[in-house]
């Protein structure tokens, strides 16, 4: 992924209940005392602020997600949080939450990053790594 800031990919195992239009939810409802413009067009999910800054989110279900799953296996110990990652479940991932957001240089959306990735981590057999 070529987006750099506050990037994150979010690896869905085959048992999980991740669902984008669930996410989608979870936004509006966590967002729902502000002005962010909240909409789903073909499984993205994209968070306009009132300045126009945007956050994106797209479910990736192409072939090159399990490869790339595969591979993040072989290399990568813990998660995102440090945490050890289930490398069963990762290998077995076949889609997964892409997160980024446009440019910010000076970290003005750093913390709404973090309210995104926990609403991603409410759903359960989720690996989430912080793209470098």
């Amino acid at each position: 992924m070529a987006n750099s800031f506050y990037s994150y990919s979010a690896y869905i195992s085959p048992s999980s209940n991740a669902d984008i239009k669930v996410l989608k939810e979870f936004l509006d409802e966590f967002y729902q005392e502000s002005d962010n413009k909240i909409t789903l067009n073909d499984n993205q999910i994209t968070i306009t602020f009132d300045d126009e800054y945007n956050f994106y989110i797209y479910l990736a279900e192409e072939e090159h997600v399990n490869q790339e799953a595969l591979e993040i296996a072989d290399y990568l110990e813990e998660d995102w949080n440090e945490t050890p990652s289930d490398k069963e479940k990762l290998k077995a991932s076949k889609k997964r939450f892409e997160v980024w957001g446009d440019p910010d240089f000076d970290m003005d959306y750093f913390n709404d990053s973090l309210f995104i990735i926990d609403q991603v981590e409410k759903f359960n057999d989720i690996i989430i790594f912080q793209n470098q």
